[in-house]
């Protein structure tokens, strides 16, 4: 496989500026509303700090997405990032051991549209694309071999159909596993771990990563999908947010692909999600609708950023297991982006009214 590298997508930018970018999205007619956010970041971080390095992950264009605007402003200047492989983008900026603060702001606008796939059986009789091929494979947390390909065996049961097995990893998924909350952040999605030990509570980076791994160990490409939310949801709160403050509003989902539907959304953690903050047991007939919902949609409500899984951080050496919070180095070691105080960031948001 290719080795991925980040490469510069204009010069340096100036200490200030700003960019637009066509909005006219990929989505037919019928897909929704678009709805546009104004999300903000703000760095600050000691001038004591020594040399220091942060990434900013942006929203990636795709046919229910769309990045509309960035401005930006800080006291070092600000390059920007694109993933060659997976497309993930980023905002960079690095200062050397001087005495100035460690300020950025950026300013990002994403138009995004509520996503419901018309889920399809069968097969195409034509070669799988490279570009989904690879979401075959496993990485340093996502395996697909030994317990994984054994667990997946059980739950697919000799099925062919791709989406008959994804139904059927989507519906284990749900059934038995728990949302874990004194798991730190999303969790890390080390799927052999939980398998190994039984213990299958997490979070979203836990839950989702085990529904793409397994669907893997069972021949359906599959991808985690990492971003945050930035607004409530029309079904259950705690599937979105109401606060203005989202630096812990991070939230990743699923895709798996088809030959029939090309890539379909999932997200069996936010299922999990809802069980607990709600107080709820899943025979309850209003869950049946929500796993119904939650297998091929998603709400406009959530700010998507990349689909990749150990991405190299250029110019460093820096690898982070995904790239969905904001990511940062100083003389003193890695800056924690699951915490944000701890950091140095803050991220806001409000919907645009124009």
């Amino acid at each position: 496989m290719r080795r991925r590298t980040f490469l510069a997508a204009s010069a340096v930018a100036p200490f200030a500026g700003a960019l637009s970018f066509a909005t006219q999205g990929h989505a037919s007619p019928a897909a929704g509303r678009w709805r546009s956010f104004d999300m903000t970041y703000a760095v600050d971080i000691p001038a004591n700090s020594g040399p220091t390095k942060i990434w900013l992950p942006l929203p990636h264009d795709a046919p229910y997405q769309r990045l509309e605007s960035m401005s930006w402003s800080g006291t070092a200047p600000i390059s920007l990032y694109t993933d060659l492989d997976s497309g993930a983008r980023a905002v960079h900026a690095a200062w050397a051991d001087g005495g100035e603060a460690r300020k950025v702001t950026l300013n990002v606008r994403a138009g995004i549209l509520p996503r419901s796939v018309p889920l399809a059986s069968g097969a195409s009789g034509g070669a799988m694309p490279d570009d989904v091929k690879k979401f075959l494979a496993p990485n340093a947390m996502i395996r697909t071999d030994g317990i994984v390909k054994e667990t997946a065996d059980k739950i697919v049961a000799g099925k062919s159909d791709p989406l008959t097995k994804a139904q059927l990893v989507f519906d284990w998924i749900v059934e038995n596993t728990f949302r874990d909350p004194k798991v730190k952040g999303c969790g890390i999605g080390d799927i052999r771990a939980m398998l190994v030990t039984g213990n299958l509570g997490g979070k979203c980076g836990d839950l989702n990563a085990l529904f793409v791994g397994l669907l893997r160990a069972a021949g359906v490409p599959a991808r985690g999908v990492y971003g945050v939310r930035v607004a409530p949801s029309a079904h259950y709160s705690a599937m979105g947010t109401r606060n203005v403050d989202i630096s812990k509003a991070q939230h990743c989902r699923a895709e798996f692909w088809t030959a029939a539907t090309g890539w379909v959304p999932a997200d069996p953690a936010d299922v999990r999600k809802v069980v607990l903050d709600d107080k709820l047991t899943l025979n309850e007939p209003k869950m049946a609708d929500l796993r119904r919902f939650l297998f091929g949609s998603w709400e406009a409500n959530w700010v998507a950023f990349n689909h990749s899984r150990d991405v190299k951080l250029a110019p460093s050496s820096t690898v982070v297991n995904f790239f969905m919070y904001p990511e940062g180095e100083t003389a003193k070691g890695p800056l924690d982006g699951v915490d944000p105080d701890a950091y140095g960031y803050k991220i806001t948001v409000r919907e645009a009214t124009t």
